[in-house]
């Protein structure tokens, strides 16, 4: 990049201004290409906070459906005890 900067301040003033933008746009996509980076760091830490997140919530779901399974069973067998007691004391 200097020996470019170099080459153009042989032209004078005019060469000089071509040097300055050639050095702004080189920094801009410098900084550009630092933010990308940050962006993408950002955007994997979020990803993996929601994919853990995601799998916490589905380990509870599964906790929650067993339980709700266990006590549909439960009232299933107190269901059909109380019914075969009131068919014992109906005869």
């Amino acid at each position: 990049m200097e020996a470019i900067i170099e080459g153009l301040a042989q032209y004078g003033p005019l060469g000089l201004w071509t040097a300055s933008l050639l050095w702004m746009n080189w920094q801009q996509r410098k900084e550009n290409k630092e933010d990308e980076v940050r962006a993408a760091e950002a955007l994997k830490y979020h990803q993996e906070n929601i994919t853990t997140r995601l799998e916490n919530q589905e380990k509870m779901l599964e906790k929650a459906l067993i339980k709700i399974e266990d006590g549909l069973a439960t009232m299933r067998e107190k269901y059909a005890e109380e019914r075969m007691f009131r068919m014992k004391s109906d005869k």
